[in-house]
Parts: structure tokens; sequence; C-alpha cells
């Protein structure tokens, strides 16, 4: 899913990087070391990703945030993924298809 930037601090680059750099460039999933900014690029499954434990990219506070690879933070979201696709499958139905109360 694309990062909606409007959700983000202005200098989110930048605490990013932050986070990244204090995890040494490795998963606190898994432990896995991902590519560093300059490395030639071969699979996303060595990016690096900031994951907010709150689901509030809004909320910037450094206990908020982990640096995860891009598979441990597809996991880590898979639920709230689940959750927002439901509700946007039925606000996408017909009301001749919602059920009867």
């Amino acid at each position: 899913m694309p990062i909606d930037r409007t959700r983000y601090p202005d200098n989110w680059d930048e605490i990013a990087r932050q986070v990244k750099d204090a995890a040494d460039w490795t998963c606190q999933t898994c432990g896995k070391l991902c590519r560093r900014p300059g490395e030639p690029f071969d699979t996303h499954q060595r990016t690096l990703t900031v994951h907010h434990d709150d689901g509030h990219p809004e909320n910037g506070a450094p206990e908020n945030m982990i640096a995860v690879c891009a598979p441990c933070h597809l996991q880590l979201d898979a639920q709230r993924h689940a959750d927002h696709a439901r509700i946007t499958r039925r606000r996408a139905r017909s009301p001749l298809d919602q059920p009867l109360l």
C-alpha cells in the first residue's frame, strides 16, 4: 500500500532515517541486515521500513516506531490491512445488497 504522505510529519524522511540508523539498518523483528542508502537494489525483501506500533503515522514518538524489513512490516500490518479491505468492500456494496436488520 503506498504511503499517504499527508499523514506523516514534514520531516518524515529525516525521522525514518534516524530510526533506521539507530537500528543499524537491521530489522528489529527478524534480524535481517537490510540495504543501506547508496547500496544497489537487489530485492524489496532487504528494504528497511519504519513501523508505527499504534498504527498512526502522525505519532512520531521514538517509542512508537521500529525499523523492520518490508516482509516483516507486511506481516505486522496484515490484520489492519484485512480490516480496512473488509470495510472498503462493505462500503462499496449497493444498498440493495445490505442485509435487512
